[in-house]
């Protein structure tokens, strides 16, 4: 999974996403972030919309639990309030990742299920 993680920020479609993510609140306190969620078994985050909560914080823990060599332990489910949302959110993340919906990251919503045994974000509605 690291190596995959690692030839994918080496692309161009990787590397044209990281400007954008950079400039929103989440990614400057990343580090503040992972050391919170490392050290408690609960961490609530709460912010603005658009400060990067849903697009970000998982895509950090995910990056993080790689780096430290147990990304293949990671699971992270993402509830959103809308079928849409759901679905838009992980097509988002996927394209900041280089990488397409139902493999790292999917969705699973009602009926449809985007999601496979590589996935490590889901984003799903309430309902499931």
């Amino acid at each position: 999974l690291l190596q995959q993680h690692r030839r994918r920020q080496q692309t161009a479609a990787y590397s044209k996403m990281q400007p954008g993510r950079a400039k929103l609140p989440a990614c400057s306190l990343q580090e503040q972030i992972l050391t919170t969620i490392r050290t408690h078994q609960v961490t609530v985050i709460s912010g603005a919309t658009g400060c990067g909560k849903t697009t970000q914080i998982p895509q950090l823990i995910i990056d993080d639990m790689l780096e430290r060599g147990v990304g293949a332990t990671c699971r992270i489910i993402c509830t959103q309030p809308r079928r849409l949302s759901a679905i838009a959110v992980a097509e988002r993340v996927a394209e900041e990742r280089a990488a397409r919906v139902g493999e790292e990251v999917g969705y699973a919503i009602r009926l449809e299920n985007r999601a496979g045994p590589a996935t490590r974000v889901l984003f799903c509605t309430t309902g499931i």
